[in-house]
């Protein structure tokens, strides 16, 4: 009898996820409409419809003429305003805390100093006091979500090189403290949802975006807009090259400092990247090696991506190694030359900027994403 009651409470549970899911990305929507893509009976769509406007996730915002005879159908809309979120962003100089709506709008956000430099239990201490405040203002925050730079472990513990963090239990603290559950993500993946949800692109349904920040290089597959949770993420530590018997990775050979320090080993002089780069084009011999081993390394990272993935797009979120716009021409268009060579497919490039407010716009549509999935607390669904 409990088994019974058990397993119609999860198909319940099931089948409003399985609605709700349906109306957040693609509102506004009729009730046949959800119906017809869900497989579920009128009558089950009617019980789910009139939970969720009980709920408040869901409003009627009006009609629209049926192909045919027949009354106007009602529309339905997710109302992204029911709940609030707080989303956290670290940087390694800088902790941000937004207050959210569900579908990431950053409704108030309070930026407050740290450095990697302090304790983990210093530094979260201080976005703990932040947290709690907002908390006491705000009565209808459902879930908390972070984006962080470093692994995450399926417990939600962080261990993060560029903060010193070795397997710091965030998930566990922050849900004792504010009695709400904690969504932890690497960053590279809260950018790259924001930016595949923001381009709203249909036309390319398998999409890489290869995060190249200071702090590291990632990066994430997504296919019809959702993310591949096989994908680790960690590509920055792929091995491109050896040196002296020394492997090195990705961060170590593709980045802004590694080109600065090259060209100091080989010229002896300290100089910018910027001035590199300008040295190369007038023929500097040394300048122009630098640039073009940087651009070779990276070509041969993008290459590895288009053989793995086949992607669509290719969406690289630019450091300043590649705001250099002929150093980023010359890695894309040499790692295309080579795949074509090998008849594989030839993806679009696209290159932004994300902002670490979107970071944490980011953080806030996985903990939606979570909050209304199955594993969903009681209370939501």
């Amino acid at each position: 009898m409990f088994d019974n009651v058990g397993n119609v409470r999860f198909m319940q549970k099931l089948n409003r996820e399985k609605a709700l899911s349906f109306i957040r990305k693609n509102s506004p929507v009729s009730r046949n409409e959800l119906a017809k893509v869900t497989g579920l009976s009128l009558s089950s769509i009617t019980n789910i419809i009139n939970f969720f406007i009980d709920s408040n996730l869901v409003t009627e915002t009006g009609r629209i003429k049926n192909e045919g005879a027949g009354r106007r159908a009602v529309m339905l809309e997710f109302n992204a305003s029911a709940f609030s979120l707080i989303a956290i962003n670290i940087e390694p100089d800088e902790a941000t805390v937004s207050i959210t709506d569900l579908v990431g709008g950053i409704l108030e956000s309070e930026s407050v100093a740290i450095s990697k430099k302090q304790t983990p239990d210093k530094v979260l201490s201080v976005i703990e006091e932040r947290v709690v405040s907002v908390i006491r203002k705000h009565s209808n925050v459902k879930a908390i979500g972070f984006a962080v730079s470093g692994h995450v472990s399926s417990d939600g513990k962080v261990s993060s090189s560029i903060m010193n963090w070795d397997r710091v239990d965030v998930k566990s603290r922050f849900e004792k403290q504010c009695g709400i559950p904690v969504y932890i993500s690497n960053n590279t993946k809260t950018k790259g949802l924001w930016t595949i949800r923001a381009l709203n692109d249909e036309k390319h349904k398998n999409v890489v975006f290869l995060d190249m920040s200071s702090d590291g290089i990632g990066v994430i597959n997504a296919y019809d807009g959702e993310i591949n949770a096989a994908v680790a993420g960690e590509f920055g530590h792929t091995v491109i090259a050896a040196a002296d018997g020394e492997l090195l990775c990705l961060e170590n050979v593709c980045s802004v400092g590694y080109i600065e320090s090259r060209y100091k080993e080989l010229s002896g002089e300290p100089v910018p990247i910027s001035d590199i780069h300008k040295r190369a084009c007038v023929g500097n011999k040394i300048a122009r090696h630098v640039i073009d081993e940087a651009c070779s390394y990276m070509s041969a990272a993008i290459i590895n991506l288009i053989m793995m993935f086949e992607p669509d797009l290719i969406i690289v979120n630019a450091s300043e190694l590649f705001e250099i716009e002929p150093m980023y021409n010359a890695a894309i268009d040499l790692a295309v030359s080579h795949t074509a060579r090998l008849a594989m497919k030839t993806p679009e490039f696209k290159k932004v900027f994300v902002a670490s407010s979107q970071s944490a716009q980011g953080a806030a549509q996985i903990a939606s994403d979570e909050l209304f999935g199955i594993s969903a607390p009681d209370d939501i669904l």
